[in-house]
């Protein structure tokens, strides 16, 4: 459980999140309009998925370099160790 809370905080995609929220929820305390907190939300929400799509591909490289040159059963065995 220790670990998910490590492995949580020291994502840059959570921090952004969690920043965030805090931003919009204390969006009028910190004297934003309800135009500006938006504003703030699509950008975390576009650099949230930016970085997703990033590491989705970063993911993919890995993988295939780990299975090049090996055969189909090699494969299918590394590909059901990742999931």
């Amino acid at each position: 459980m220790l670990d998910t809370f490590k492995q949580a905080f020291s994502s840059k995609k959570f921090l952004a999140a969690a920043i965030g929220c805090v931003v919009i929820a204390l969006g009028s305390a910190l004297g934003l309009s309800e135009d500006q907190s938006t504003k703030v939300a699509g950008l975390i929400v576009a650099y949230v998925v930016g970085q997703g799509v990033a590491d989705h591909g970063k993911e993919r490289v890995k993988l295939e370099a780990k299975l090049n040159g090996k055969t189909a059963s090699e494969k299918a065995a590394a590909l059901e160790a990742e999931v």
